[in-house]
């Protein structure tokens, strides 16, 4: 394909024309979403649009505080962050027993892991309610946190399982002569090997916790509401705060977009190092 192309000069700038136009299509909504935060009322309908915003930070901010997203911000990071910290410590617990000792089933045990994240989450919402309102997680950040971990767990696992498949065992057989313990050579052998693995899918843990919307607004209410059920607030049947909609977007994209772009390369390779050969 690419001998094709450089043979033929027309088909590559075609090729590249096209490249272009679906990345214009791509990336303008997001081009989109975070001008629009910083224009007011009026500037938001302007026709001919307005491409470029002449409000300042000023203006962004005062919606941030006004509308306590900055909070909603600290929410949506905890439940976040420290689920997926959760998340990697029992996943490579999980995945290094099951490519390591010899279990009975291990394959069927391995599957049914993965099984639970095909399960929709809107099947599970409603015990779930129960539950947290018997035990008083209902609204916490700790409430989200555990159910993120639960939904995120299967598929941690998951990945993992095929990367560390691609370790050779020697290296334990290795350390377990010299008198190392199991969780020793995970520790010390396993997970400095699995590094571009780990950040990976700690990276895909923390975007489906981030972007989460069914579980948040279904287990909170007041004082753990993430950005994403204050984001969908502001509009409504006789609500239509759009400037607030627009800041909110905006925050909530942001972070993930700095994720994929510093991370990419670890992504890439986290993801698929363990499927393929």
């Amino acid at each position: 394909m690419k001998n094709r192309l450089r043979r033929n000069p027309a088909g590559r700038i075609a090729a590249h024309i096209f490249l272009v136009c679906v990345a214009v299509v791509f990336v303008f909504p997001i081009y989109w979403l975070v001008t629009s935060a910083f224009k007011d009322s009026h500037s938001l309908w302007q026709l001919p649009p307005l491409w470029i915003p002449t409000s300042g930070l000023s203006q962004v901010w005062e919606v941030i505080v006004k509308n306590q997203l900055l909070t909603f911000f600290l929410h949506s990071l905890l439940a976040s962050v420290l689920s997926t910290v959760v998340v990697m410590i029992f996943a490579s617990m999980m995945a290094y027993s099951l490519t390591r000792h010899n279990w009975k089933r291990k394959r069927f045990i391995a599957s049914s892991i993965v099984s639970l994240k095909i399960m929709p989450p809107i099947a599970v919402i409603i015990p779930i309610y129960l539950l947290y309102s018997t035990l008083h997680l209902y609204d916490t950040i700790l409430g989200l946190i555990l159910v993120y971990v639960l939904f995120n767990l299967p598929l941690a696992t998951w990945l993992l399982i095929g990367f560390f498949n691609q370790i050779p065992k020697t290296l334990d057989e290795s350390a377990w002569i010299e008198g190392a313990s199991s969780l020793r050579t995970l520790w010390k052998i396993i997970l400095p090997l699995a590094r571009p693995s780990l950040i990976g899918v700690g990276a895909v843990s923390v975007m489906f916790a981030w972007n989460d919307y069914i579980f948040a607004v279904s287990l909170t209410s007041n004082q753990a509401v993430t950005l994403t059920v204050g984001a969908a607030g502001f509009l409504g049947d006789f609500i239509y705060q759009w400037a607030s909609f627009y800041t909110a977007g905006a925050m909530e994209i942001i972070p993930m977009i700095i994720i994929t772009v510093f991370l990419q390369r670890y992504l890439i390779r986290g993801l698929s190092y363990g499927v393929i050969k």
